[in-house]
C-alpha cells in the first residue's frame, strides 16, 4: 500500500478516538491487520475500504485520497443566506418566522448531534488494556503498546517516538528525529545512512550510533580512565598504598561532567557527585577500620 495512504488510514482513526484494538473489534479483523495497513506492509481489501469509509463517514475517494471535504458543505450557507434573503424580500413575515424556527431548531439537532459524537468519542478514547493469546495490548490517547507474536510495537504520538522489532528486523526513531533500522540483509541503516553491519555502524558513529552530540562524542574519545588508572598505578607501585585508588571514581564523574556540559544543567553531574560522595565515604571507613 501507498505510504501516503496508510498514514491517512492512521489519521482518521485517529481523529475518531479509536486505538487500532477498538478498529480492529468493529471491522472484525485482528489488531495486526490494522497495525500492517497503517505502517503500508498490506492493504485493506474492498470490503474493509467500504467499512472504514462508512464508519468515518467519508467517501472511498475521501478515505484514499484526502479529497477536499468541504466542497459538500459548501452549499448548505448558500442555500440558507437564499432563504433569507426570499424572506427579506417578499415572503409573508409569518412564513419567515416558521423558516427561522425551522431552521433554529434544525441548528439546535445538529448541535446536540456534534455532542454526542464527542461524547462517544471521549468515551473510545479511553484507557484500554487487553492481555490474551493474541499478546498485550495497551492502548490510550496518544500511546500504543503492543506485545504479540506479531513483535513489540510502541508508539508515542506526543514524544513523536516509535519502536517496532518483528520479524523484518528493528525500527526505531525518537523525538529530534533520529532512526534506526535494520534493512533485513544483516546491514543497518541509520538516518537514512546504510552501513553493512551493525558492527561498521558502531565503529564509524561510535556505541550510541550518532544519537548523542558532536560535543559528547569528543569528550569521550579523551582517554581520561586510562590516564587515571595509570596514575593510580603509578603512585601504588611507589608509594605501597593503594588509597589513591578512589581516583578512579573520578572517571564517572568525568563522563557526568560531560554531559552537564553538553545539556548546560548541573543536575547530571549533582546527581553523580552525591552518588560518589557515598560511595568513596563507605571505601574509606571500610578501608581505615580493616
Amino acid at each position: 500500500m501507498d505510504v501516503q495512504i496508510a498514514s491517512r488510514l492512521a489519521n482518521r482513526r485517529r481523529e475518531a478516538g479509536l486505538s487500532q484494538e477498538a478498529l480492529a473489534a468493529k471491522l472484525g479483523v485482528s489488531r495486526q491487520a490494522v497495525s500492517k495497513w497503517e505502517r503500508s506492509e498490506a492493504s485493506p481489501d474492498t470490503d474493509n475500504l467500504i467499512a472504514l469509509a462508512a464508519l468515518y463517514s467519508v467517501t472511498l475517494d475521501e478515505l484514499l485520497y484526502g479529497a477536499d471535504e468541504q466542497g459538500s458543505g459548501a452549499t448548505e450557507p448558500e442555500a440558507n443566506t437564499t432563504e433569507a434573503t426570499d424572506a427579506e424580500q417578499g415572503d409573508d413575515p409569518d412564513d419567515a418566522a416558521c423558516k427561522a424556527a425551522d431552521h433554529t431548531q434544525n441548528a439546535d439537532a445538529a448541535s446536540d448531534t456534534d455532542d454526542a459524537a464527542d461524547a462517544n468519542s471521549a468515551a473510545s478514547s479511553k484507557d484500554h488494556v487487553s492481555i490474551g493469546w493474541d499478546g498485550i495490548h495497551v492502548s490510550k490517547p496518544g500511546e500504543e503498546v503492543h506485545v504479540s507474536w506479531d513483535g513489540i510495537h510502541v508508539d508515542d504520538e506526543a514524544k513523536n517516538e516509535h519502536v517496532h522489532i518483528d520479524r523484518k528486523g528493528l525500527h526505531a526513531q525518537d523525538a529530534k528525529g533520529h532512526s534506526v533500522e535494520s534493512d533485513g540483509v544483516g546491514g543497518v541503516i541509520v538516518d537514512g545512512v546504510n552501513y553493512a553491519s551493525w558492527r561498521e555502524a558502531r565503529e564509524k558513529l561510535g556505541p550510541d550510533l550518532g544519537s548523542t552530540s558532536p560535543f559528547l562524542r569528543v569528550w569521550n574519545r579523551i582517554p581520561y580512565g586510562a590516564f587515571v588508572a595509570i596514575v593510580v598505578v603509578v603512585i601504588g607501585l611507589s608509594t605501597g598504598t593503594w588509597l589513591p585508588s578512589l581516583l578512579l571514581l573520578t572517571i564517572l564523574i568525568y563522563h557526568a561532567l560531560g554531559r552537564s556540559i553538553d545539556r548546560r544543567s548541573l543536575v547530571p553531574l549533582m546527581k553523580r557527585l552525591i552518588a560518589m560522595g557515598l560511595l568513596a565515604w563507605v571505601i574509606w571507613m571500610c578501608a581505615t577500620h580493616m
